[in-house]
């Protein structure tokens, strides 16, 4: 199910305030929130974002519509809170590779099947992701990951 995006602006205020409590445990093994500055602004923008790990790097999907990852991909300086402890990183994005985005993709939502409405991709059946969605998804999703600084 595909939670509509005004009802985000709730949940993400809701999220950023667990994440930095305490409570934390209860989320911050699959989300983390990350902090940057604006490409145009300059101001600061904190934002929850699901993550998984990647060797030493973690990694994220968003799709093209969605501004953070501009953010980032114009100044890759972050800092990211994950699992209470706030560190930065270095992010890299990668954009307009479908057969590498897609990879990624197969991974993250083998994790995450609940996340594939989210990049418009169907579930067969068996579980299984749809084939022709996962392609087309692989032309608009994109992966930022972030490398300690």
């Amino acid at each position: 199910m595909r939670i509509p995006e005004p009802v985000f602006v709730f949940i993400n205020i809701v999220v950023r305030l667990l994440l930095k409590s305490p409570l934390h445990l209860l989320m911050s093994n699959s989300v983390l929130l990350i902090s940057y500055v604006g490409r145009k602004s300059g101001v600061e923008y904190s934002t929850p974002v699901r993550y998984m790990r990647s060797g030493s790097r973690l990694r994220c999907l968003t799709t093209d519509h969605v501004q953070w990852w501009r953010n980032v991909q114009a100044t890759p300086g972050v800092s990211l809170l994950v699992r209470g402890t706030n560190s930065t990183y270095t992010a890299i994005v990668l954009e307009r590779d479908p057969p590498s985005i897609q990879k990624v993709l197969s991974e993250f939502l083998a994790i995450y099947p609940q996340d594939a409405a989210y990049q418009e991709i169907r579930l067969n059946s068996d579980g299984s992701l749809n084939s022709d969605d996962l392609v087309k998804a692989s032309h608009t999703a994109i992966v930022v990951e972030f490398e300690l600084a």
